[in-house]
Parts: C-alpha cells; sequence; structure tokens
C-alpha cells in the first residue's frame, strides 16, 4: 500500500524555497527550548554523545531513536530498540509519520517537531512580554508587527479564539506605544445597548432620569491613553454608527451637551472571528471596520504554540504558588499538557493551575495523574470526548460530533489502519482519532494493517 507522506502544502512550501526548516524543540526538562534540527538523511537520538539529538538522561538508550527525512515528504520516526519506548502524542509507537506540533517522548525527555527559520537561534527567550503576560518565540513573533507601530495613533484590531490572551496583547501595546494616559478595557457584549451611549459617550448631571451624577464616559476616562473594545463585533449597531463619527471627527457630544468635546484615544479592538464575517452578515458596520483596521494582529491559539505550553505552565504555577516551593513537574503530565488541545487556551491553562493547586496545596511533584483530575477527566490525553450527538470542537473550528464505534472502525478499515487518513475521512483531528482507538478495548491495529497488506509500521 503507498502510504500518504506529504506534510501541509505551507511547510513543505516553506521547505522547499528554504524559508524554514524541521526542528525537534526540547521543552523537558531542558529550561532553554534547545532545537535538534532535522538533517537530510538520518537524525539520530540518543545520550551518546555522538548523537545530533543528544539527550543526557539515565532514562534515554545511547540511540534510543532516529528520524528520516527527506525535504518535502514527512519525517519518519523509528524506535532503535530502546529501553523505554519511544512515544509519539502519548502512545508507544515502533515507526511513524511526524508532522508539526507532534510531541515525542523519549525517556523523560519531551519534545515538539517544529518549523522554523533557518537562522533561529538554538536557544529561546521566554519572557514576560507585560506584566503577567508571558510568551515565547511564537507569541512574539506574532506581536511584532503591533511593536513596530505601537507608537503611532494607528487602530488596532486584536484577533484569537476565546481565552488566548487578545486583552495581554492589547496592554502590551498600550505599554510600547508610551501614551501617558489609562489603558481602560469595555466588555461590548456586556454593554446594554440602552445604556451604551452613555457609558461610551459621557452625560451630564439630570441628563435623563436616573442621572444623578455626571459621567465622562470611556472615551474621555481613556484621554491620552488607550480605549480596549473587547468583543467589538458585540457592540450594537446604532451605536457602531455613533462610534463611527467619533472615531472619524476625535470628538464626542456626551448626552445633555450640545458643544462636541474632543479627545485624544487610541483604540484597539477585539474579536474572535474576522469583523469582515460579521460585515457580510450585517452584524457590523464595514465603513466602521475601514475605520478600525489600521493593523490586524492574530493571536496564536495555544495548540498553535505547543512548544511554550510547559514554560507557560510553570510561570503560571509560580504566579499561584506565592511563596510556598514550587513542585517539581513530571515529564509525563508535560507530555499530557501539550497532547492537549486547550479549546479555551491559556484561559484554561490557567483554571487548570488553580484547580491542581487548590486540590494539592502541599504537593512536592504534580505528576501526570493529577492532568485528567484537574481536567475533570477520568482518562485520556485531553479532556473527555463529548457523548455521540454532542458536538466536538476541533481544531479548525468547527463543531463535528464523534462517530459511533461502528463508524469509526469501517473507516479505521477503509483507510487500511492509516490514523492520519482515518481521521481526515471523519473530518476529526488526530488526536481524537487516537483517543476513540483507545476507547475501543479489542482493537488490534496491528492486525487490521497486516489483513490489508500492510506492515504494521504506524502511519502518523
Amino acid at each position: 500500500m503507498v502510504q500518504d507522506t506529504t506534510i501541509p502544502d505551507r511547510v513543505v512550501a516553506d521547505l522547499r524555497d528554504g524559508g524554514s526548516t524541521l526542528a525537534i524543540r526540547w521543552v523537558f526538562p531542558s529550561s532553554d527550548g534547545s532545537l535538534t534540527r532535522l538533517q537530510p538523511g538520518t537524525t539520530a537520538l540518543g545520550r551518546d554523545p555522538g548523537c545530533s539529538g543528544y539527550l543526557p538522561s539515565a532514562s534515554v538508550s545511547r540511540r534510543h531513536a532516529e528520524i528520516r527525512w527527506v525535504p518535502g515528504a514527512a519525517p519518519t520516526l523509528f524506535d532503535s530498540n530502546s529501553t523505554n519506548g519511544l512515544f509519539l502524542n502519548g502512545r508507544s509507537v515502533k515507526r511513524a509519520e511526524l508532522e508539526p506540533r507532534d510531541v515525542l517522548r523519549l525517556g523523560d525527555w519531551i519534545g515538539i517537531l517544529t518549523s522554523l527559520p533557518p537562522n533561529a537561534p538554538e536557544q529561546w527567550t521566554f519572557q514576560e512580554i507585560t506584566k503577567g503576560y508571558w510568551g515565547g518565540p511564537v507569541l512574539q513573533a506574532s506581536l511584532a508587527p503591533a511593536r513596530l507601530v505601537a507608537a503611532s495613533d494607528l487602530p488596532i484590531i486584536v484577533q484569537g479564539e476565546t481565552g488566548s490572551g487578545k486583552e495581554g496583547a492589547a496592554r502590551s501595546i498600550h505599554g510600547w506605544s508610551g501614551r501617558p494616559g489609562p489603558f481602560l478595557a469595555i466588555n461590548c457584549a456586556a454593554l446594554p445597548e440602552a445604556l451604551a451611549e452613555g457609558e461610551l459617550f459621557g452625560y451630564r448631571k439630570g441628563a435623563f432620569t436616573g442621572a444623578e451624577r455626571a459621567n465622562p464616559g470611556f472615551l474621555r476616562a481613556a484621554q491620552g491613553g488607550t480605549l480596549f473594545f473587547d468583543e467589538i463585533a458585540d457592540l450594537p449597531l446604532p451605536i457602531q454608527a455613533k462610534l463611527l463619527r467619533a472615531v472619524e471627527q476625535r470628538e464626542i457630544v456626551p448626552l445633555g451637551e450640545s458643544s462636541p468635546v474632543p479627545i485624544d484615544v487610541r483604540l484597539l479592538a477585539a474579536t474572535q472571528s474576522p469583523l469582515r464575517q460579521a460585515v457580510v452578515e450585517k452584524r457590523f458596520r464595514g465603513d466602521l471596520l475601514a475605520r478600525l483596521d489600521g493593523l490586524t494582529v492574530t493571536i496564536p491559539s495555544l495548540r498553535e504554540r505547543v512548544e511554550e505550553i510547559p514554560f507557560l505552565f510553570g510561570k503560571i504555577v509560580e504566579q499561584h504558588r506565592g511563596s510556598a516551593a514550587l513542585p517539581r513537574l513530571d515529564p509525563l503530565l508535560i507530555e499530557r499538557l501539550c497532547s492537549h488541545d486547550w479549546p479555551f487556551n491559556v484561559r484554561e491553562l490557567t483554571l487548570l493551575v488553580r484547580k491542581l493547586l487548590a486540590l494539592h496545596p502541599n504537593a512536592v511533584v504534580l505528576d501526570h495523574r493529577v492532568f485528567s483530575e484537574g481536567l475533570g477527566a477520568e482518562t485520556g490525553l485531553s479532556a473527555p470526548t463529548p457523548p455521540i450527538g454532542r458536538p466536538a470542537l476541533e481544531e479548525s473550528g468547527r463543531h463535528v460530533a464523534d462517530p459511533n464505534t461502528a463508524a469509526f472502525l469501517t473507516a479505521l478499515r477503509a483507510n487500511n489502519g492509516n490514523v492520519k487518513r482515518t481521521a481526515e475521512s471523519l473530518g476529526i483531528s488526530r488526536g481524537r482519532t487516537y483517543r476513540l482507538m483507545e476507547k475501543i478495548d479489542s482493537l488490534d491495529l496491528g492486525a487490521i494493517r497486516r489483513r490489508d497488506g500492510d506492515s504494521p509500521t504506524g502511519s502518523s
């Protein structure tokens, strides 16, 4: 059987034109995120100093594994008869094709397959971008354009999934801007239409029933600083029309006043989905978008920056542990953190840390057993698979119901046990495919492959 050895078109194109290369980013126990770059041919991984991927640990065999790679095709991982086994995305493998963001475990070493510029440094910096807002190279690169224009008054749209850190990005932009005024955030989804005009533009005392004192409104309160419209697509349409004039004229007319008041405010807006789509759906004014979209910055989801997860987890633990000694982290816990889908991103990770520290306040070690406990799951590498009929959130953002066991096995057999193609045929992720396989006790993947004339080598 001819196996599918392709990797995503974007990655292939980058590799062919020299724009990027593939590497293993070691995220544990290394604290510097060191790299093993894949070379055409064979890259050896082990504790022998002669290995390209030198992993000094008694839990790693001298030549633990190797990766064979021809640029333009998927790298293939092989177990070199290691003592402690080779694991890919939490599953024991002897041979498997790799894709960017795959999680490898060799002994107590955890690595992430990543694509990166050919001149990327061997070590990286995971730093505090603004107070309490941490990020590594992936997040920093996403914010780089915003940093370049931060000192201007150009409006910026910050786009990203829920919990990905849009407000942290907005606070960073404000900090880089050097503006002396305050940073204020307004949740547009929680702003009642009846009150929105007064809350935004202000009002004088007695302007309407109940206005017992004057209110400057958000736009004047942020004078000289930055006003951040969180989930701006939820702003009522009549208020969008009034905001349009404020943005264009740089002045407002508070309720009860007749004279315009000049404002000097930097506007930032956040959205989970492209505002152009909201314009098409007539939920957002196109003329307002045209005035707000000076620059759009997309915040990567947590699963798009897998290599940053262990460092971010450690920083959140440090932040919430206070003066108490920090617990040691178990390699299997790191593996599970990196293999989870994180549909709610950094917010979900933060809540997990808080829950674990509350349940285990005196823990010396946080091991893999607390992961499922923290997520409310009984088993598996991720949150529990929803019951049949309940939609599951896939990486594409689509909601796809899990297939029943019979349909899943039919698809697996139709694809000769190829996990990658089975996932594609069902419209689900490979991670979810593996989790469905784990639920079927009688499943013999090797038998399915051998029955169809395929060698039991693993596929993805």
